[in-house]
């Protein structure tokens, strides 16, 4: 279990609630995760057949884990925003990765470009974004049209055993795989890589390969500050790493549809996403994230 839990939600937006009825219209240019598969067609099957699959047992059950009380609001969080257990655990990555970006970016990355702050959006079953109708069956994603992460709650909750993921760091890889995305917005490299596929569509999918797996690299990066910090524990980057491996395109399409299809990742392999967050993390270096290089 972390140390990074917080009832900070000074950079959440709460739309719970608020969700309207129908179907989603699917996200051009969302860069959804974990769960790989394009958004909108196949994502959704996919999504719909992992359903009961992920929550608990990333938390070790139902119960709050040790350390962590009775959840109280506070004057900064009226509404209970970030009370819960799974709540904290958001909460408290949207923030210390925020953080660590906002100190550290001009230091991995040099030049003159200045990191944007975002918030994370909490939401269920549909809200619109910069990018398209959202829906649960959509899974955590960032969508560059707004700068937003968006995760549904209630759906995260209802995945539980098959992936077998295991702990907070496997919630808060998410987390950071999405704020890398962010992080690859500021810079360009997203749009660079739509340029990309339209002038060469044929790779289109090695292109998306090569984001993700940066973002993995970018994730491991935050996760080795993380470590220095003192905010890890004894275990935390095996389940990080292993929640990397569940979610890899290989893993996914053997469990969902009983063959392997190199042809279309989008998100790359277990060994693939293991081995980019291991070299964020060994490394601390963002310009090790070179997947680009190594990928095409």
């Amino acid at each position: 279990m972390t140390k990074i839990r917080s009832r900070d939600d000074s950079r959440i937006q709460d739309r719970r609630g608020q969700g309207g009825g129908g179907g989603g219209r699917g996200l051009p240019g969302g860069l959804g995760i974990p769960l790989p598969g394009k958004v909108g067609g196949g994502m959704v099957g996919i999504l719909l057949m992992l359903a009961a699959v992920f929550l608990p047992k990333l938390l070790g059950g139902g119960g709050a884990p040790s350390g962590v009380g009775p959840a109280e609001t506070s004057d900064t969080n009226p509404a209970g925003t970030c009370d819960s257990e799974i709540e904290q655990v958001l909460c408290g990555a949207t923030d210390d990765v925020a953080e660590f970006w906002i100190r550290d970016f001009e230091p991995q990355f040099g030049g003159d470009r200045e990191y944007l702050d975002t918030e994370t959006v909490f939401f269920s079953g549909f809200t619109n974004t910069g990018c398209g109708q959202a829906s649960a069956e959509t899974g955590p994603f960032y969508c560059p049209n707004d700068n937003l992460v968006y995760f549904d709650l209630d759906f995260l909750q209802t995945l539980q055993n098959q992936l077998g993921i295991e702990g907070d760091l496997g919630v808060q890889y998410i987390v950071a795989h999405e704020y890398g995305h962010h992080v690859q917005n500021v810079l360009g490299t997203n749009a660079q890589v739509q340029q990309a596929q339209q002038r060469d569509p044929e790779r289109a999918n090695q292109y998306s390969v090569a984001l993700e797996l940066q973002a993995d690299c970018l994730a491991g990066v935050w996760a080795n500050d993380a470590e220095r910090r003192d905010k890890l524990q004894d275990g935390d980057i095996e389940e990080a790493i292993g929640a990397a491996e569940a979610v890899g395109d290989d893993r996914i399409q053997q469990q969902t549809q009983g063959r392997i299809e190199p042809e279309n990742w989008t998100h790359g392999s277990s060994e693939q996403r293991a081995s980019w967050f291991r070299r964020g993390f060994s490394s601390g270096d963002a310009g090790r994230c070179n997947t680009f290089d190594e990928v095409l």
